[in-house]
């Protein structure tokens, strides 16, 4: 494997490491939010509670979002990799 490719990988593995911790960061906003909608079960607050519920949906869908990228972002490295 030339140089090229190497550092080509070495590139594509550093940016997979950071798309992973944001999709950790993701999960874990989606827990903390159901954690807070927990608390808040007794007091009632509609406000609040509409606005968790946004926050969950966009949390969900990025994470949905950034969990494909991965998966495709791998392939393609992957594939680097096997024609190298």
């Amino acid at each position: 494997m030339d140089d090229k490719i190497r550092k080509r990988l070495d590139v594509m593995n550093s940016v997979l490491i950071k798309m992973e911790d944001i999709k950790n960061t993701q999960k874990s906003l989606i827990g903390k939010v159901g954690q807070v909608e927990v608390a808040l079960f007794d007091i009632k607050s509609e406000t609040l509670d509409a606005e968790l519920e946004k926050v969950m949906d966009n949390a969900s869908k990025s994470y949905d979002i950034i969990k494909d990228a991965i998966e495709a972002f791998e392939m393609k490295r992957n594939r680097i990799e096997n024609e190298a």
